[in-house]
Order: structure tokens, then sequence, then C-alpha cells
């Protein structure tokens, strides 16, 4: 398995410390390969979360270009449409991480 050298702050170091006396993890490398899971994870999601916005960009723009936009009397109406449509995003991604 191949090693490296890492230089932390103090505060990384105590919290790694932290994590082996807690008894969560046997060592420093747990520690950091669990972090470095977290990361990628995080990753792939954003990535997923970028891509989710492209193509609803792009289905937005063309329905538009096909005269179905919807159109707002009030900020209110809008304040309150994109709050649903944020609904529907965090619901999504919910159900896309429970499976």
């Amino acid at each position: 398995m191949p090693t490296r050298n890492v230089h932390l702050t103090e505060h990384l170091d105590q919290f790694i410390s932290a994590g082996i006396s807690s008894g969560s993890y046997s060592n420093a490398s747990e520690v950091v390969r669990e972090g470095l899971r977290l990361l990628e994870r995080r990753e792939r999601e954003d990535q997923a979360r970028v891509e989710w916005l492209r193509t609803a960009a792009t289905d937005a723009f063309d329905s538009i270009d096909r005269g179905e936009g919807t159109t707002f009397d009030s900020m209110e109406e809008l304040d309150a449409y994109v709050r649903g449509v944020g609904a529907e995003v965090f619901a999504d991604e919910a159900v896309r991480r429970r499976a």
C-alpha cells in the first residue's frame, strides 16, 4: 500500500488524535482514509448536482423556446415557485442518497 507524508495543522492533528482516543478509529491512517472517502463521495455528489442543473437549465431553455415558459404576476409567486423547485431538488437528493 502506498504511503505519503502529510503536514497537518495543529487542529487536524488534534482531531485525528481525538478520533483515535474515542475508539472510533484504530490509527491515523483510518481517520485519513475515512476523510478521503467522504471527500470523494462529496465530489461525486457535487458533480451529480452540476449535471442535474445543466439538464434542468437545458430543459428550461428548450421549454421557453417552445413558448411553454411560466409567467409570474409578482415576486411572491416567483419566490414560491423557486422554493417549490428547491424542495423537489432536496427530495430527489434524499431519495438518491438512500439508494
